[in-house]
């Protein structure tokens, strides 16, 4: 039993040359958990790992199509599958205990007559789309997302719908660029904010959803994604590189630049520590240093960084890689 539970596991998992474990794939994000993180692949491959990074099972594919969005709950990991070609969105939990097993392919999907039937396997629920899910994130009590120009909406871990909002208008962005597609949602005193690409927020209260405050923030750039902390402010990042500070919502923003995009981004110990185009950073006391890479980071956990050879690496600033 033991050995072929460990060798089912290196299956999907490779050792380099400096003993590194490596994936048998290509990540293209970290969805961060408590105790679990689990990396998602650029072909729908999923794996989750410890706090160290080293896998917990072989990788597998519950869906033919690409995750786009995905966040750790308690006991949960929730992820959405969006198959443009097909126009179809799905939203799915899988329990972060138990085994996770690949699903049915690409042909499955195709042939299916009714294609709501063909589900994410592994999941503990799951649900259809109308239209594609965006800025999903994890908050006290559940789950906020988006649908693409229908709404905003909380469930619970059971997927009850707890309330919906209007989707988010900001007339003021109406000739920009990335007005309608919503980049994140941020928990933050006992609200939740809504990010849009062209630099529209929308707080809502995380009880009832209803609007607490809307407006924009003038940005050089679109927005790739946002980060909150309640020590560290807000750190805005730019689609083309760079980033930006808020102190607080209202507040101009401090536009930082670095080499190259930024991917992932964490706060902890009094200072900023991100990742991305060929580069590391921090940004501790006003001052900001960025230190090379060979390679484009995809994710953090802890003091690593998750690097699109599908390799684990030190994260740069304060080691020797």
């Amino acid at each position: 039993m033991g050995g072929a539970w460990l060798g089912s596991l290196l299956h999907g998992i490779l050792f380099n040359k400096e003993g590194r474990t490596e994936l048998s794939f290509q990540p293209m994000r970290v969805d961060r958990g408590d105790s679990v993180t689990v990396v998602v692949g650029s072909l729908g491959e999923l794996v989750r790992v410890d706090g160290m990074g080293a896998p917990m099972h072989q990788p597998v594919t519950p869906f033919p199509a690409s995750v786009t969005e995905g966040a750790v709950l308690d006991g949960i990991w929730v992820g959405t599958w969006v198959e443009h070609e097909m126009q179809q969105a799905r939203m799915a939990a899988l329990p972060l205990d138990g085994e996770w097993v690949t699903g049915a392919g690409r042909d499955a999907l195709r042939q299916r007559a009714e294609p709501a039937g063909l589900m994410p396997s592994s999941s503990v629920w799951s649900r259809f789309l109308d239209a594609e899910p965006m800025a999903v994130s994890r908050v006290e009590g559940g789950l906020v997302f988006a649908t693409l120009r229908r709404g905003v909406y909380k469930i619970g871990l059971d997927a009850t719908e707890l309330w919906r909002a209007p989707y988010p208008e900001w007339p003021q962005l109406s000739g920009f660029k990335g007005r309608d597609h919503l980049v994140s949602s941020n928990e933050v005193d006992g609200c939740v904010a809504i990010w849009s690409a062209a630099g529209g927020v929308c707080v809502l209260d995380i009880e009832d959803g209803s609007q607490v405050l809307s407006t924009t923030v003038s940005l050089p750039d679109i927005l790739s994604g946002v980060r909150y902390s309640k020590d560290g402010g807000w750190l805005l990042l730019l689609n083309s590189g760079g980033m930006a500070l808020l102190d607080e919502l209202g507040s101009e923003p401090s536009v930082i630049g670095t080499p190259g995009p930024v991917t992932d981004a964490t706060y902890e110990g009094g200072s900023w520590k991100w990742t991305g185009w060929r580069h590391d950073g921090t940004l501790r006391d006003g001052v900001v240093n960025c230190t090379a890479r060979g390679q484009i980071g995809v994710g953090l956990l802890a003091d690593r960084v998750l690097t699109n050879d599908g390799v684990w690496r030190d994260h740069r600033q304060g080691h020797s890689d």
